[in-house]
């Protein structure tokens, strides 16, 4: 990774967290039982959420994983406390080859396809002559956040959707698996 480029990254990740626009688990969450996944579960559903809320973009933006999103999410409440057990999964990423003034046409596209996915938007701003920034959640708490980053290819939207914390609940095995 070229070192502008981690620049960003790493810039794009602090405005989110400073901006509250890349939310993570609340401390209700951590705390609660939360849903029953698996890690697999739990990320096939974080990367359909992103492949409807991008769908019928034009032209249809290139998706390039931020690669720190793959790390491991641990639910820990309280900064310092023992660790719960829990996880949450967490994908970001990079919607280049957009051209600049369509960016604020991308967002409302996003904001239009996760509201008409029956999610709910807890921030926006859309605008024309604002850098596009969203939130919003869906009614078993994956969250989403949007917003504008300044790569060095220019601005960019920058996509994370993330998991409630659960449980990670193990592959089961199956009778013909199971040594003899």
């Amino acid at each position: 990774m070229t070192r502008r480029l981690h620049i960003a990254t790493v810039s794009a990740v602090l405005v989110l967290l400073t901006t509250g626009c890349l939310s993570s688990p609340t401390e209700e969450a951590m705390t609660t039982e939360g849903p029953s996944l698996s890690e697999t579960q739990a990320t096939e559903r974080v990367e359909r959420l992103i492949r409807t809320a991008i769908a019928g973009i034009t032209p249809p933006p290139k998706l390039d994983l931020v690669p720190t999103s793959l790390a491991d999410h641990p639910c820990i409440p309280n900064y310092g406390n023992k660790p719960t057990g829990k996880i949450y999964v967490i994908r970001s990423y990079y919607l280049s080859e957009l051209p600049e003034n369509l960016l604020p046409d991308a967002a409302r596209k996003i904001q239009t396809n996760w509201e008409e996915a029956k999610n709910k938007i807890t921030a926006s701003r859309t605008g024309s002559a604002e850098r596009p920034r969203l939130s919003g959640e869906t009614s078993d708490d994956f969250y989403m956040s949007l917003s504008t980053v300044n790569l060095s290819s220019g601005p960019a939207l920058l996509l994370s959707v993330g998991s409630p914390c659960f449980r990670p609940v193990p592959p089961s095995s199956s009778p013909s698996a199971m040594p003899k």
